[in-house]
C-alpha cells in the first residue's frame, strides 16, 4: 500500500485500540466506550481491502495489553488466549462486511446484532471467557446498567455498539457522499434505545429502597501466591495463623457470617486427618470448629476437598460451611473450572499440554449447586449461595442460584495469581452485573483484593482499603451488612440470555441468506 493509503487505517486502528484500552480498568474511563469503536467502524465502511486484517490486529493488540496479567501464570497462555479472543474481532468484521455488502442492510442494525452474538458465543464456547464485554465498562454508571435485569449485560453492549455504529455510519457516509437510505433509522434507533435504557434505570433507582440483612465479615490475608503455591508445612501453619488472627481481631463485633477466601484453609477439612497423616489437616479442622465457637458465628471457608474413587484421589475446589456450634453443615464444590488454571483439557490425549500449567494435580468439577441456611443473631433466616473464583463471571450459574431461592450470593476468590494488576478491578466490575441482572446482593472475600459488597442496584457500597486508600495486596477485615430487596424474580432471571440468543439466531439467518442469495440469482439468470 502507498503511504497516504496506509496512514489512515493505521491512525484509525491505533485510536480504536487506545480508546478501548482506556475504557476498561485500569484506566477505567467507561464513557470512552461510547466512541471507542467509531474509528474501526469507519474503516469497515470506507476501506475496500484488508478490513479483516485490521480487525485481527485491533483484537490481538487490545487483548494482549488487557490480558497482560496472565503473564504471571504462563506466557504461552497469555499469547494463545489473546489470539483466540482476537479471532472474534476478525469474525465480527467478516460477518459485518459480508452481510452489509450482500444484503444492503442498515449498518446500525447489523453491527450491534453481530457484536452481541460474538460476545455471547465467547461466553461459553470452549468453556467460555466472559471477560471484556464492552457493556462491562459501564459498571459505575448506575442508570445505564439497570436494564441488565431484563437483557443481561448484553443489552448494554448492544446499545453501546449501536451508538458507535450510528456515528461511524453518519460520518463516513457524509464524507463519501454515499446514498443515505437509512439515514432516519441511523439517527433515531440508537437514541430511542439509549433513552429507554436510561429512563428505565432512573425509574428503578427511584423506587429502590434496600433493606439491611445479615452482618458478614470478609477476611483478606494477602498471602502471596508464590508462598501459597510452593508452601512448606511451616508456611501452611503461618497462613493458618494469619487468617485465624485476623478473624479473632473482630471478636468484639457481633457478626452472622465469617468468610475466608478461596483455598485459604491450608488443610483438608473433609477427611480424617489420621488417613492423611498431616498435622496441618488436624489443625485446620480444629481451627474451623474452635473459631466458630469462639466468635459465635457461622463460617464459610475456602479450601481443597479430597475424595477417593477406587484408588484414585479426586480433588475439588470447595467452600465449607460451619454453624455457630462449629459443626460442619455442607460443602459446595466448584462447578465451572478454569481451563489451564484448574484443569488441563485433553491432557490424556496431548500430554504436552501439561507443560502449559504450573502444577501437576488437576481439579475435578462439582455436580450440584448448594444453598446454605443462615440464622442471624436477630433470629432472622436467610439462604445464600457461594461462587468460587471466576464463577461470578458466569451469568447462567448465578441466575440458577437465584432461581434456587437464595437471598444473597458470596464470592470467594484468590486473585493472588495476578498480583497488583488490573485483573482484580476487572473481576469486580463483572460481578456488579450479576447483582443487577438478578437483583441480588453480592459480597466477595478475596485473598489479595478486592474484598467488597455490592447491592442489587450495582452499587459497590464498601470495599477493603488501607489508610492510604490502597485496595490491592493489603490485609485486613471488611464487615458490613448485606443490602437486599424484597424477593422477586427479574425478567432476566426467568428468561436468561434471550436477547443474545436472538442476536445469534439473527446473525446466523442473515449470514445464510447472504450466502444463498447470490447463488439463487445466478441460478435464475439463464432461465
Amino acid at each position: 500500500m502507498n503511504k497516504p493509503h496506509f496512514r489512515k487505517p493505521l491512525i484509525l486502528t491505533f485510536l480504536t485500540i487506545l480508546l478501548l484500552c482506556l475504557s476498561f480498568p485500569p484506566a477505567d474511563l467507561g464513557y470512552l466506550a461510547w466512541v471507542a469503536c467509531i474509528p474501526w467502524f469507519i474503516l469497515m465502511v470506507t476501506e475496500e481491502k484488508y478490513i479483516c486484517l485490521y480487525s485481527l490486529g485491533i483484537g490481538a493488540i487490545f487483548f494482549i495489553i488487557q490480558l497482560s496479567w496472565l503473564r504471571y501464570i504462563a506466557f504461552i497462555a497469555w499469547v494463545l488466549l489473546s489470539l483466540y479472543c482476537s479471532a472474534y474481532f476478525l469474525a465480527f468484521a467478516f460477518c459485518t462486511r459480508y452481510i452489509t455488502t450482500k444484503l444492503k442492510l442498515p449498518f446500525v442494525v447489523v453491527v450491534p446484532c453481530i457484536w452481541t452474538a460474538m460476545e455471547f458465543v465467547r461466553s461459553f464456547l470452549l468453556s467460555g471467557f466472559p471477560w471484556f464485554f464492552i457493556g462491562h465498562t459501564q459498571y459505575q454508571y448506575l442508570p445505564v446498567i439497570q436494564i441488565a435485569d431484563i437483557t443481561g449485560v448484553y443489552g448494554i453492549s448492544l446499545i453501546i455498539i449501536m451508538s458507535n455504529a450510528a456515528i461511524a455510519d453518519l460520518l463516513s457516509r457524509s464524507f463519501t457522499r454515499q446514498r443515505r437510505a437509512f439515514f432516519k433509522l441511523t439517527c433515531i434507533l440508537p437514541s430511542v434505545f439509549l433513552a429507554i435504557s436510561i429512563l428505565y434505570g432512573f425509574s428503578w433507582l427511584r423506587h429502590y429502597h434496600p433493606k439491611e440483612g445479615p452482618v458478614v465479615c470478609m477476611v483478606q490475608g494477602n498471602i502471596p501466591q508464590d508462598l501459597k503455591f510452593e508452601s512448606t508445612e511451616d508456611d501452611q501453619l503461618e497462613i493458618l495463623k494469619k487468617y485465624t488472627d485476623l478473624s479473632e481481631s473482630i471478636q468484639s463485633t457481633p457478626i452472622d457470617l465469617l468468610v475466608w477466601p478461596e483455598t485459604m484453609m491450608p488443610g483438608i477439612l473433609n477427611i480424617d486427618s489420621a488417613l492423611t497423616g498431616r498435622k496441618i489437616d488436624l489443625l485446620s479442622q480444629l481451627t474451623a470448629t474452635s473459631l466458630a465457637q469462639k466468635l459465635n458465628t457461622n463460617l464459610l471457608l475456602g479450601g481443597i476437598a479430597l475424595t477417593f474413587e477406587g484408588e484414585e484421589q479426586v480433588y475439588f475446589n470447595s467452600a465449607y460451611y460451619y454453624n455457630r456450634a462449629g459443626a460442619f453443615i455442607d460443602r459446595y464444590d466448584k462447578i465451572h473450572l478454569v481451563p489451564f488454571g484448574e484443569f488441563t483439557p485433553l491432557r490424556n490425549y496431548f500430554p504436552f499440554l501439561g507443560n502449559l500449567v504450573p502444577y501437576e494435580i488437576g481439579l475435578t468439577h462439582g455436580h450440584r449447586r448448594i444453598v446454605f441456611p443462615l440464622e442471624t443473631l436477630q433470629n432472622e433466616y436467610f439462604i445464600f449461595g457461594a461462587s468460587i473464583c471466576y464463577e461470578d463471571t458466569v451469568p447462567s450459574l448465578i441466575r440458577k442460584f437465584k432461581r434456587d431461592g437464595v437471598d444473597f450470593m458470596l464470592n470467594i476468590t484468590n486473585d493472588g495469581w495476578f498480583r497488583d494488576s488490573a485483573e482484580l478491578d476487572q473481576h469486580l466490575a463483572i460481578m456488579v452485573f450479576r447483582a443487577v441482572e438478578n437483583r441480588i446482593p453480592m459480597a466477595r472475600a478475596a485473598n489479595t483484593g478486592i474484598s467488597s459488597f455490592v447491592s442489587p442496584d450495582g452499587t459497590i457500597y464498601d470495599k477493603l482499603t488501607d489508610s492510604a486508600g490502597k485496595y490491592r495486596e493489603i490485609s485486613g477485615t471488611l464487615t458490613n451488612r448485606i443490602k437486599f430487596v424484597n424477593k422477586y424474580t427479574p425478567f432476566y432471571t426467568l428468561y436468561g440470555d434471550w436477547l443474545a440468543i436472538l442476536c445469534v439466531a439473527a446473525t446466523g439467518i442473515t449470514l445464510m441468506i447472504a450466502i444463498i442469495k447470490p447463488r439463487s440469482v445466478a441460478t435464475r439468470e439463464p432461465a
